[in-house]
């Protein structure tokens, strides 16, 4: 299953309607806020899509889409829990700690982000317990921000590809 994978395009849609043009393949269209106005824009354009958002910080509604938009939501999909968050409640641009909590308070598989503008794609290894009678070790998961796709002169998005093994990740931009 193919997902594409937007945050932060702040105004401007254009750049997402071009990547679902370039991916019809894609199934599931994950928005990371930063833009639910510019996402209205591009939903009604493509109803054979599944759509999938949370707020951003410069998000001045709640309601997109037709139903009530959370900071944070999650879905499984292909058999992986993936949770995705703007970023903003988890100190993103600080390092990747409220994340890693995020994936172990809810058991992620994937966490998918933005807030940044930055694209990372990153696999973060199970942490080893130290006694036996410990809690148990965190299980690995991965860490996806797309970037941004209205970042003028570098939009970039993602793409994220979900198979019965191991998901694959990468980015797209318009350079």
């Amino acid at each position: 299953m193919k997902c594409l994978v937007f945050s932060d395009s702040h105004g401007y849609s254009f750049f997402m309607r071009r990547a679902i043009s370039n991916h019809p393949d894609a199934e599931v269209v994950f928005f990371l806020g930063d833009g639910l106005s510019d996402l209205e824009d591009v939903f009604s354009m493509y109803p054979n899509k599944k759509f999938l958002a949370v707020r951003g910080n410069c998000d001045s509604t709640v309601i997109a889409m037709g139903q009530g938009i959370k900071k944070t939501d999650h879905i499984e999909l292909m058999g992986k829990k993936i949770v995705f968050t703007h970023g903003d409640l988890y100190g993103v641009k600080f390092g990747i700690d409220g994340l890693s909590r995020l994936a172990y308070d809810t058991n992620a598989d994937i966490i998918l982000f933005g807030h940044t503008h930055s694209p990372v794609s990153a696999y973060i290894p199970q942490e080893s317990t130290a006694e036996a009678d410990e809690a148990p070790a965190e299980k690995p998961f991965y860490i996806f921000n797309p970037g941004s796709v209205g970042m003028l002169g570098a939009p970039t998005y993602g793409v994220m590809t979900l198979t019965d093994g191991e998901p694959l990740f990468s980015h797209g931009s318009f350079l």
